[in-house]
């Protein structure tokens, strides 16, 4: 997961901050107001209190230890805009010295350069969607993906699948299914199997904004991908943050399966309160028990209160802001 159990929250933020020693000016401005956040919000430590690792120390950190302390690091890259080659450089070094893994780190050392083709791809790569894919292909519906994604690059609409999205509106008020179909019809969004759609897979991560209560601002879309990195249980969820920070916050991505997003903007972080939001993503993300975005059968709970929902998945009301 993205973010350390309490027990090892303490070594692993020791290990990002003696990363970042090695940079130049050390934390910049959004990065230290993310470090210090995740520290007291979610671990209730004060950072001043991390205790800086020994060489020892990190080369006793157990792999959990290690591969948290990589995605965090990574997290942390994508956020600065422009990444300053020196930064990728100095985190890269650091964590080939103490061998850490380098994959997000990689593909950072190459957004610092301006290689964004790279960085889509590899991330694409890598990501959740790729993956779930070819699990569903596997599974036997690899016809259900084909339609879908047709439908969505507007070739050929799915009557059946549009179907049972649209039956969404039957469901009662106050249910995680109504509030989907809400959403939908709220943003004047088409449905998955309408032309234009989004593709099912895809569509997944608009339970999340439902069951979350995160919007389609730029800034709600990193809240609600703070929030399933907080959640996966593991590194492609991380991933779905990177893809995420490189539409809204760095300016490195521009298109989604071929589609351009039509509210990319970099800088969003620099918004009022939108550090405060992400720290509370992210809190509420690890703290729920359910990986939504994973092999949960999201229908199978259309008809289920948000409310008991929310409760079942320990998700933690967000923190009101003035």
């Amino acid at each position: 997961m993205l973010l350390p159990d309490a027990a090892d929250a303490a070594c692993t933020l020791g290990i990002v901050a003696r990363a970042f020693e090695r940079v130049p000016g050390g934390l910049d401005e959004l990065q230290r107001a993310i470090f210090d956040g995740l520290t007291r919000g979610v671990f209730q430590l004060d950072p001043a209190d991390v205790p800086v690792p020994s060489e020892a120390d990190i080369a006793e950190a157990d792999d959990v230890v290690r591969r948290t302390a990589a995605r965090l690091m990574a997290v942390l890259e994508f956020v600065e805009h422009p990444l300053r080659p020196e930064v990728a450089d100095a985190v890269d070094g650091f964590a080939r010295a103490h061998d850490l893994p380098v994959g997000l780190l990689d593909d950072a050392r190459e957004l610092a350069r301006d290689h964004f083709a790279l960085v889509y791809f590899d991330l694409q790569r890598h990501g959740w969607y790729e993956h779930e894919t070819i699990k569903e292909s596997m599974r036997g519906r690899l016809t259900e993906l084909v339609r879908s994604k047709l439908a969505y690059v507007g070739i050929v609409p799915d009557t059946t699948i549009a179907a049972k999205w649209r039956a969404l509106r039957a469901c009662a008020d106050g249910t995680w299914g109504k509030g989907v179909a809400d959403f939908y019809d709220a943003h004047h969004f088409p449905f998955p199997g309408e032309r234009n759609g989004i593709y099912e897979l895809g569509a997944r991560h608009d339970w999340v904004h439902v069951l979350a209560g995160y919007d389609t601002t730029p800034e709600g879309e990193i809240d609600v991908f703070s929030f399933i990195a907080a959640s996966m249980p593991d590194d492609r969820g991380v991933v779905l943050l990177a893809f995420t920070l490189g539409l809204f916050q760095n300016g490195s991505i521009h298109h989604v399966g071929g589609k351009r997003i039509p509210n990319i903007r970099t800088d969003t972080l620099s918004d009022p309160q939108a550090i405060d939001r992400m720290i509370d993503a992210l809190r509420r993300g690890h703290a729920c028990t359910a990986d939504v975005m994973g092999s949960l059968d999201l229908f199978a709970h259309r008809d289920e209160l948000l409310t008991d929902v929310r409760a079942r998945f320990a998700i933690p009301l967000a923190e009101q802001r003035a």
